[in-house]
């Protein structure tokens, strides 16, 4: 039986490709860390020995602790971290994660605003208390208030600060909190409690036991949605320059791999070459639509025996697409009356905008339609592979 966990849903959620890669292939990455998933973590081990000493009735001077700090930095780092702002150094993260406990300290000194009773506690969930979706999650810090509330408390690094609005959905903490009120009968009220270091920041909210029953039943149908998936695509957003697994991913592979080179290995990249004859080519496409399909080809050939599906030029990128689709007849071929008329008795003739065949073709690819109807439009149509490239500047794609 899996054991989930709030990070391995987001995962699927964020891209089905990288979740393949990490919790079903567990692909060892080639990129270990971020230089900011390694701050969070150091930030986050110099909060716990802070509250873990005060458990033994020691409250660590600033100094202290940020000496603390420095050596979990200097024991940990290690020279493969990636650094994406490549106009920050080590030390400017340093620092930052420096002040980030200064502010902390000082904002929160002597500590006593509530009792810690778990650092790092982890918590199991059954969701549906029968043992098939369970979860699990590990609170950075429990406590509970002057007031008996019991509060769970997170630590983030983030550059940004999110709304309020945008907590009120956030899956994490509440998880935390249905596990909370579990294991403590005495958890009649909980808050949760983001801290922005960034910022010198936190924010609380509550949970009603309605909105954690509407979250519950959520979180199973997500789990259903993960453990149906037949096919694990790739998903291109802004937190793909932090992905650990960019330099296997088909949609980066290639740039990744040609980033490293000088100037005159770049050019000489096989796929680099293409497509920046592929880009100039577009732009005569009108006089020279003979050479762009041969050159199409090959890159469309390229793209196939390496195993990608975007390649990378110079100052281009060529995203490669490709699917199987029915064809159907259009208005004056034979079989489209038969077509219309069958169409037309299914009472699906609206769905596709009175027999729009590009409409028809993409309602074959989704879930609403009954398989046997489908199989029986199929029969009008017959499977083509359609291949297309997307030609974009850099500036625009990553």
């Amino acid at each position: 039986m899996v054991l989930y966990s709030h990070s391995r849903i987001s995962c699927f959620e964020q891209c089905p490709f990288k979740f393949k890669l990490k919790y079903l292939d567990k692909v060892r990455p080639e990129i270990e860390q971020s230089i900011e998933a390694f701050l969070g973590s150091i930030v986050h081990d110099t909060l716990e020995k802070l509250y873990k000493d005060m458990r033994f009735q020691k409250l660590n001077t600033l100094e202290e602790i940020l000496v603390h700090y420095g050596e979990l930095w200097d024991k940990n780092w290690n020279p493969a971290i990636l650094i994406v702002r490549k106009d920050y150094t080590t030390e400017n993260y340093r620092k930052m994660g420096e002040k980030f406990i200064a502010d902390y300290y000082e904002k929160h000194k002597p500590f006593d605003q509530s009792k810690t009773i778990g650092l790092e506690q982890r918590i199991v969930l059954d969701l549906n208390n029968d043992g098939r979706y369970k979860l699990q999650g590990f609170i950075d810090r429990l406590a509970i208030g002057k007031d008996g509330t019991y509060e769970i408390h997170d630590y983030k690094t983030n550059s940004s600060l999110p709304l309020k609005e945008y907590l009120e959905e956030d899956r994490q903490l509440a998880l935390y909190a249905m596990a909370v009120k579990g294991s403590y009968p005495d958890a009649k009220s909980i808050k949760l409690i983001w801290h922005f270091l960034t910022f010198n920041k936190h924010i609380e909210i509550q949970k009603t036991d309605e909105e954690l029953e509407k979250l519950r039943l959520s979180v199973i149908s997500d789990i259903q949605n993960i453990e149906s998936a037949k096919e694990y695509p790739t998903k291109k957003t802004t937190l793909c320059e932090w992905c650990e697994f960019r330099p296997m991913c088909p949609e980066w592979a290639h740039i990744a791999k040609t980033e490293g080179m000088t100037l005159k290995d770049f050019m000489k990249d096989d796929g680099v070459a293409l497509v920046n004859k592929y880009a100039e080519l577009t732009e005569k496409k009108a006089t020279v639509e003979g050479e762009m399909d041969t050159v199409k080809e090959k890159l469309l050939e390229f793209a196939k025996n390496s195993g990608v599906t975007t390649v990378g030029g110079s100052g281009y990128s060529a995203k490669i697409w490709s699917a199987e689709k029915y064809k159907f007849p259009g208005k004056n071929d034979d079989g489209r009356t038969e077509l219309e008329d069958f169409l037309n008795k299914s009472g699906l003739i609206k769905d596709v905008a009175a027999l729009d065949t590009f409409l028809l073709s993409r309602k074959m690819d989704e879930k609403d339609w009954p398989e046997d109807i489908k199989n029986a439009i199929r029969k009008f149509g017959r499977k083509e592979l359609i291949e297309r490239i997307y030609l974009r500047k850099k500036d625009d794609c990553q």
